[in-house]
């Protein structure tokens, strides 16, 4: 399984516009890939432009924070598959893959609409 999150330069996950980096976990090879943010420095179409990268690197969850998505990314995450790791509030990317078996135990395929960004 490969899992993402958009983190901040203090590695605590953040909204996927927020965040100037993307890191990915994947947990048979258990290594950690870390990417620059597409979307980070667009102007529009900023959460649309990370869930096509999401989708070009193969992820297969994304871990998120309220207001992470918007109805279009999310629209998009959905129909393609992605699953969703949702947090109440920013965490420790670290902290998320220490216990990422509790979290995966909450995997969700929805987000309620009002944790979307509006």
């Amino acid at each position: 399984m490969r899992i993402a999150a958009t983190i901040t330069k203090e590695d605590y996950v953040e909204k996927l516009p927020d965040g100037p980096y993307i890191i990915i976990f994947d947990t048979q090879k258990e290594n950690i890939e870390k990417y620059e943010n597409p979307g980070y420095f667009l102007k529009e179409g900023r959460r649309r432009a990370i869930v096509d990268f999401l989708l070009d690197k193969k992820t297969d969850v994304v871990v998120t924070v309220p207001e992470a998505f918007c109805s279009i990314s999310y629209g998009k995450a959905k129909q393609k598959g992605l699953k969703f790791i949702r947090l109440e509030k920013s965490l420790p990317y670290e902290e998320v893959i220490k216990n990422l078996s509790k979290y995966v135990e909450n995997l969700t395929d929805t987000i309620p609409e009002e944790e979307l960004a509006k």
